[in-house]
């Protein structure tokens, strides 16, 4: 009975926060569709530093994944584990629409996989043509991988109830948990540079009615793999946000303060509504020390991709320019890849 009870309030308390999403979302929507008739064309001063016609042909980053290595850990081995986050990081990044994965159809070993693509990236920039290289390999490293189970004896309780108290029995229940760790990296061809370093460190449970001890399952191959993929789903938000493609702004328009701009990111390249958007400018710095100058990345403005998207194009809100900056034609959006409140809730949950 008490069992019951709780799957009542879990299920209540799940179902009002599906509620509170879908109403939080409800009115998100609301407030980024908008009509393109009820704005006035405004002007734009142009970039100092205008893209190139190579930079706004936005080409597909190419990329492949490598199996991660399960290290020699017999945990992982068993599980398959390594193959496992491959797929969920393949996955991931699929459905951004930022990067076009690769397949190769090897038995190599991994160096020579490696020296493959290198030789491949190093003909292609030769060549000044596209030979079928990749521009980045993602691999990886699990560093642990772990599973318990615990034995929890059965026991009596009380509750009191509107007819007294009342005596209750919790049968015997099982826990299990599956942690993992490690770490996936980004590496740039020809060079083999490392860019990017994303920790792993999850972990997930579950539990069932036991009558002893000897009733454990001594091996969960679907739970490690199931950690393994809480992992991926953290580590997802840097991944995309590495590769989150630029869309460049080339026209605005305005409805008294509020302002637009059309950007070249459309849905083929990922753009959603209600997606927040970071807008960038291309700035010249000097160093005040050397006196050494160069170009950097400076942020100007914040946005979110309203309702008006096509598979090219898509107009974004300015929801603030940031002090002493302004937005030029030539600055470009990226799409800002943040874990929400209900995905952490739902990850801490399971």
């Amino acid at each position: 009975m008490i069992k019951i009870q709780i799957k009542t309030q879990i299920g209540s308390f799940k179902a009002f926060v599906f509620l509170t999403l879908f109403v939080a979302l409800f009115l998100s929507s609301c407030s980024t569709s908008i009509k393109l008739s009820e704005y006035g064309v405004h002007t734009l001063a142009k970039s100092p530093n205008m893209p190139s016609t190579n930079e706004l042909e936005n080409k597909t980053t190419k990329v492949l994944i490598l199996t991660i290595s399960n290290n020699k850990i017999d945990i992982a081995s068993q599980a398959n584990l390594g193959k496992s986050l491959a797929s969920k990081i393949n996955t991931n990044l699929a459905q951004a629409k930022s990067v076009s994965i690769v397949k190769r159809l090897s038995n190599d070993s991994y160096n020579k996989i490696i020296s493959n693509e290198i030789k491949a990236s190093e003909l292609a920039k030769e060549v000044g043509s596209d030979v079928g290289q990749v521009d980045y390999i993602i691999t990886g490293t699990i560093s642990n991988a772990t599973y318990d189970y615990q034995f929890k004896e059965g026991y009596f309780y009380k509750v009191k109830t509107k007819k007294g108290t009342k005596r209750l029995y919790q049968p015997p229940v099982i826990y299990y948990q599956a942690c993992v760790a490690g770490y996936i990296k980004i590496f740039a061809l020809p060079r083999l540079n490392e860019m990017k370093s994303i920790s792993l460190d999850e972990c997930s449970s579950t539990s069932h009615e036991a009558r002893y001890p000897s009733d454990a399952r001594k091996r969960n191959d679907s739970l490690v793999r199931e950690a393994g993929e809480e992992t991926i789903s953290k580590a997802s938000y840097p991944l995309k946000n590495f590769f989150a493609k630029k869309g460049y702004i080339y026209a605005s328009k305005k409805r008294g303060g509020d302002m637009i701009v059309r950007t070249t990111l459309g849905s083929s390249s990922g753009a959603k509504q209600d997606e927040e958007v970071d807008i960038w400018s291309i700035e010249k710095y000097t160093n005040p020390l050397t006196k050494q100058t160069k170009m950097i990345e400076v942020q100007v403005a914040k946005g979110t991709i309203s309702n008006q998207i096509t598979s090219e194009y898509s107009w974004v809100i300015i929801d603030d320019i940031l002090d002493d900056k302004s937005i030029h034609l030539g600055d470009y959006i990226k799409i800002k890849y943040e874990e929400g409140f209900f995905s952490a809730f739902g990850r801490s949950i399971n």
